[in-house]
């Protein structure tokens, strides 16, 4: 009886140990060509060190906000920072043109990424729709195992 016990709590640990786990999407605008990047080349987006697409077209970032939830996991392994000073990196007034977008929800970063073709957005991979487009980072997709962009 103490074993049936032990194993189905080691289940439900297991369960709720998945469930908990976010993996979240790069996306941009369908019309973008873009198919992948590194995520060395994704940060420098996010710290504006990289301004414009190779169209010359200059780049907007649509996120929810820092603060938000799974946020906290992407900044750090992004940007290597924590969520303060992610925002003040995000919202720099030194950034030349790269313009930065919060919103409050996955489903609102869904919605202005279709609508803008310069748009880049993060998003967790449940909210993705067919209006936009998921780019791969690091040569691999969401749930692809090594997958750099899955959070706890």
């Amino acid at each position: 009886m103490r074993w049936r016990l032990f194993i189905l709590i080691l289940v439900f640990a297991a369960v709720a140990s998945v469930a908990s786990a976010t993996e979240f999407a790069v996306v941009v605008n369908p019309s973008n060509p873009i198919k992948g990047m590194t995520l060395a080349d994704f940060t420098k987006i996010l710290k504006g060190k990289t301004e414009s697409w190779a169209n010359g077209r200059v780049i907007t970032i649509v996120m929810p906000e820092p603060s938000s939830p799974g946020m906290k996991f992407l900044i750090e392994k992004t940007l290597g920072v924590g969520v303060d000073q992610g925002k003040e990196m995000l919202t720099d007034s030194s950034r030349k043109s790269t313009t930065v977008l919060f919103v409050a929800s996955d489903e609102e970063v869904v919605k202005a990424v279709e609508a803008s073709q310069t748009a880049i957005g993060i998003v967790d991979v449940y909210s993705i729709t067919s209006g936009v487009k998921v780019i791969r980072i690091d040569d691999k997709q969401p749930f692809d195992p090594g997958y750099v962009l899955k959070g706890h």
